[in-house]
């Protein structure tokens, strides 16, 4: 019963995290947008949180496996507060504050997924469908942060709607504050004893393998939060519009996450993974279309496919750790992840400028489906190296 009420909290205070940080994040290019500045400085803007994203991921595994998921998820509701009122305090030095609190909002990224993670994927035999539901509360919110933000942005303002995202993130804290303790019996005494765990883990196989899988879940998750409703607004569509069609990437991680478990239970975790990466190179290639049906398709394609994935790794990463060692592996892997947004709005900022938003798609959907095919080309090696999972279909 307690375990049940701990994921409650967990994908409750989840679901109000990722209302939280999509809305701030999605308030960046619009406010951009309306300030005229260059496309390029959109994507140095977007990709700042990743500056904080990367040392904290990676530092967040040992916290976890030391101290527990519930101090961490605390420190990540408080970052996120800050980063909130970072913005709002700076409106005299608007760049100023734009960049600290993304920086802050970076960390709280950063601590979060791991500890979040880590907290719904305790139980070996339910671990997929837990995994799938916070997918899916998470989602959730960030569907939510997406879809209000280009209308809060007209009702509240651009400052107004960053105020709101820190409220959100003050609730978070709170129930993050009643959470119950849960630390392993088989954590590292101290935290040198976690982080000295951090180098093997960067050399396990099945760590590589699935740190590629979460370079596709990121690549349409960074798009969202730069450069899908930006190009969107220049294909005409209002700030409301395109925030709802972006939203459409979430939509489609939500709803992997309520059937992703079974998809994997039927189709295998190899098949799984090769139909994702096929998908979300279509997806990603699909967004080319200057067809805002045919684009909304493969918005929402290209979410299902790294909601699927999404579940995939961090399912197949949990399944081969043990309590005193998952949330070092888990933020190891997730490493992967925090580059791959760091450079997915570079890359694709420069294509925009040198070329067009259309030949960036593309590129885009090239990257994905080579990344697929080092996958396939790396499984067995993985898997002949990887002890055998725990509650994980082959």
């Amino acid at each position: 019963m307690q375990e049940e009420v701990g994921l409650g909290k967990i994908y409750a205070s989840g679901m109000l995290f990722n209302v939280c940080y999509l809305m701030f994040a999605v308030m960046i290019p619009l406010d951009a947008v309306h300030e005229h500045l260059a496309v390029w400085v959109v994507g140095v803007l977007a990709a700042i949180p990743g500056v904080m994203q990367l040392p904290t991921r990676i530092l967040s595994g040992p916290l976890v496996d030391w101290l527990g998921e519930r101090f961490v998820l605390r420190m990540t509701f408080m970052l996120a507060v800050a980063a909130a009122l970072a913005v709002v305090a700076g409106q005299i030095a608007s760049m100023a504050g734009l960049v600290l609190g993304q920086l802050f909002m970076g960390a709280a990224r950063g601590f979060f997924w791991t500890a979040a993670q880590t907290g719904a994927s305790r139980d070996a035999e339910h671990r997929a469908q837990h995994l799938g539901i916070f997918t899916s509360f998470t989602k959730g919110g960030a569907l939510i942060g997406i879809a209000v933000s280009g209308l809060l942005a007209q009702l509240l303002g651009i400052m107004g709607g960053f105020a709101l995202s820190g409220g959100l993130g003050l609730l978070a804290l709170m129930i993050a504050w009643i959470l119950p303790k849960r630390v392993s019996t088989s954590r590292p005494k101290k935290l040198w004893d976690a982080v000295r765990a951090l180098a093997p883990a960067m050399h396990k196989p099945f760590i590589l393998l699935n740190g590629l899988v979460a370079i596709l879940c990121a690549i349409p998750q960074a798009l969202a939060q730069s450069f899908y409703p930006v190009v969107l607004i220049h294909r005409g569509l209002s700030d409301p519009a395109a925030s709802l069609m972006t939203a459409l990437m979430s939509l489609g991680m939500i709803v992997a996450g309520l059937l992703g478990a079974g998809v994997i239970q039927r189709w295998g975790m190899k098949r799984t993974v090769l139909l994702g990466a096929a998908l979300m190179a279509l997806g990603l290639a699909g967004t080319a279309w200057h067809n805002l049906i045919g684009a909304a398709v493969a918005i929402f394609g290209a979410g299902f496919a790294a909601g699927v994935l999404n579940i995939a790794f961090l399912s197949a990463v949990s399944s081969r750790s043990r309590d005193g060692d998952r949330g070092t592996n888990l933020g190891v892997t997730q490493i992967y992840f925090v580059l791959a947004m760091m450079l997915t709005p570079l890359i694709s900022g420069w294509l925009f400028a040198v070329s067009s938003s259309a030949a960036a798609f593309m590129v885009d959907g090239g990257l994905a489906a080579a990344v697929g095919v080092a996958v396939m080309v790396l499984w067995n090696w993985s898997e002949s190296k990887t002890p055998t999972a725990i509650g994980e279909s082959a």
